[in-house]
């Protein structure tokens, strides 16, 4: 038996795939006799490995004459009789192997009238893979060449460089060709991110090796997928898409860039820690060409990811004669109403260092902007959120630098040193100093601009709910309350969809859970009030003590139990009448806890309560998160 090194050489020597074979191997001719008897003279076939698993395999004549006369017969040399043999005049066959590793002589024979039949042999190994493990492939994420001596090089044989091999000098003088990324997505989707520039060679039209421009499809804009097998195996699929060197295939180096081909297979060793990734590729008589690529470190997650927007609340901004003076001007309470289209707005920090302003239709735009009277309108470039942005935050300096022309915190107008006259004298960065509370949810931010006047903005970060943290309200559907005499039976009564417009003062109110474990009714000016409450005929009116939403109340929601308990007298989610063992006949019969059994769906959008009453009833009620 071969040892395992070399059966994983063998397995993707011949792990060629169908379409890169027929734009690159396949040898047509006219039907003169001559052609026809030297084709089947160099006879010759490819092996190509079909499943991530390696046990799929095809095998393709690689010399076919274009009018089909003659004839390959296949033995795959799996069986003692002929079930693994086959005929074709030059498409693929495939043949699945038994799911084990093993070596097996592949036979073809080439047949025309007339002609003496010919036969070659070849061996290929199956290193049999099952499929990765749910979670990833081992090479998700982003690699580039190893910034070293001998990270890439080719030679006359497999783990040989001697024809060529980089130096340490080539990570400066091809630092172009250095910094360009392989990435591998967890989606099975593959990118080549070259940016501006980089290596280019005279067969892609360059005067010489050089930097320059990416030379399409080798540009980075193919569409590309990628099968890695842990066996020792990555295949990229999609013209134009590659590892290392763009001229380097299966059987060949390029010569010109339309000659790409639609499928390369590399061999492919991953050390231990998963960091390091080392490609072998066979080209031509046989040589070899080796790629040593390393994994980018995941970036270090940055306390301000996420998103950010003004805090709904007297001060957010404003601005004065010093640091932390806001007399010249300070928003008011009133502003998060009429300014809404400006407390909306949403800064966002993202994980790989990006940074976002999302406005939404209409923001607050000044005369500066050609806004007079300033008010809520369409956010005007480059000051509209198409800004290709980044940002870092040095907590040590307490900073906070935003990259990107039109790019902004706060307000847009506001730069380092002075106020904006017009949109078009927005500069690239902006640096504002820069506060973050200890729990990580609140960014004060200052920035000096003229005659020692400081802008001061207070930014509050969305959390996002964990369990049912957030907002409720009664789902917009029929059947979103109801009451039975057993549990999931709500036969006595449910609510319609018409419910949903003539009990609208019900299906607005809000049942909020927040992150401190606090609970809140939001009601209104009114919700649903019934006789027990002193309104006769029950309808849309005031809300009444203490189920009027000023409960000070607690909750605690316990998921493996399945239930959620509100402590506080007149905390209530569904119906206030609603209490463990009965219902209300009046408001100051409130108890100061009230169970509920609980479950929350898969997606966490949805919750469904229940609660025992009186004589074995249950009242049901079904929430949606907003």
């Amino acid at each position: 038996m071969l040892n395992y090194k070399f059966k994983k050489m063998k397995l993707f020597k011949n792990g060629l795939y169908l379409l890169g074979i027929f734009l690159l191997s396949i040898t047509t001719s006219c039907s003169n006799d001559d052609d026809v008897s030297g084709i089947i003279g160099g006879l010759d076939f490819v092996i190509a490995t079909l499943n991530a698993e390696g046990n799929e395999v095809g095998v393709v004549p690689s010399t076919v004459p274009g009018d089909n006369r003659v004839l390959y017969t296949v033995d795959f040399g799996a069986t003692d009789d002929d079930t693994d043999v086959f005929e074709t005049s030059g498409p693929m066959l495939r043949y699945m192997y038994p799911e084990e590793s093993g070596t097996y002589t592949i036979t073809v024979t080439a047949s025309l009238t007339g002609m003496a039949d010919v036969t070659i042999t070849k061996e290929h190994t199956i290193i049999f893979a099952v499929e990765p493990p749910v979670g990833g492939s081992g090479v998700e994420g982003i690699w580039r060449i190893a910034p070293e001596a001998g990270a890439f090089g080719v030679g006359p044989a497999l783990g040989d460089q001697s024809w060529f091999s980089n130096s340490a000098d080539d990570v400066v003088t091809r630092a172009c060709f250095f910094d360009d990324e392989y990435v591998f997505n967890a989606d099975g989707s593959f990118q080549n991110i070259l940016g501006t520039e980089t290596w280019v060679e005279p067969w892609q039209g360059a005067p010489a090796e050089e930097c320059g421009t990416p030379v399409f499809p080798h540009d980075g804009n193919a569409s590309a997928t990628y099968t890695y097998n842990p066996a020792g195996n990555i295949t990229i699929d999609g013209a134009g898409a590659f590892l290392g060197l763009a001229k380097v295939y299966n059987g060949g180096e390029l010569t010109s860039p339309g000659e790409a081909p639609a499928m390369i297979s590399y061999m492919a060793d991953l050390s231990e820690d998963g960091n390091t990734l080392e490609i072998n590729i066979e080209v031509a008589d046989g040589g070899y060409w080796f790629f040593k690529l390393a994994k980018d470190a995941p970036p270090e997650p940055s306390a301000l990811d996420g998103t950010w927007r003004f805090a709904p609340e007297s001060g957010a901004f404003g601005v004065g004669p010093a640091l932390g003076d806001t007399s010249w001007f300070s928003s008011t309470l009133d502003d998060v109403t009429t300014r809404a289209c400006l407390f909306d707005d949403t800064y966002v920090f993202n994980a790989d260092g990006s940074f976002q302003n999302v406005l939404g239709a209409d923001s607050w735009i000044e005369g500066w902007q050609g806004n007079d009277p300033e008010g809520c309108a369409s956010p005007v470039f480059p000051h509209d959120g198409t800004a290709s942005a980044t940002y870092v935050y040095d907590s040590a300096a307490g900073t906070i630098t935003i990259d990107g022309t039109g790019a902004f915190l706060g307000l847009s107008k506001v730069i380092n040193g002075a106020e904006l006259g017009s949109p078009g004298d927005a500069p690239t960065s902006v640096t504002y100093l820069a506060e973050l509370s200890a729990d990580g949810n609140t960014l004060e931010l200052d920035i000096e601009v003229a005659d020692g006047g400081y802008w001061a903005f207070k930014l509050v970060k969305d959390v996002v709910p964990t369990g049912i943290q957030g907002t409720w309200k009664f789902a917009e559907q029929s059947g979103a309350f109801g009451v039975g005499p057993a549990l999931g039976d709500t036969s006595w009564f449910s609510s319609t969809t018409d419910d949903i417009t003539t009990r609208a003062c019900l299906f607005d109110d809000e049942y909020v859970f927040n992150a401190d474990g606090t609970f809140n009714n939001v009601l209104g000016a009114d919700s649903w009030i019934e006789g027990w409450q002193g309104n006769d005929p029950e309808g849309c009116a005031a809300p009444v003590f203490p189920h009027d939403g000023t409960a000070s109340a607690t909750y605690a929601y316990d998921a493996g139990a399945g239930s959620i308990e509100l402590n506080g007298t007149g905390a209530f989610l569904g119906l206030a009448k609603v209490i463990n063992g009965a219902e209300l006949g009046a408001p100051g019969d409130a108890p100061v806890s009230v169970t509920y059994i609980a479950e929350l769906s898969a997606d966490g959008n949805t919750l469904e309560l229940d609660i025992e009453v009186a004589d074995g009833g249950y009242w049901s009620f079904t929430l949606a998160r907003q």
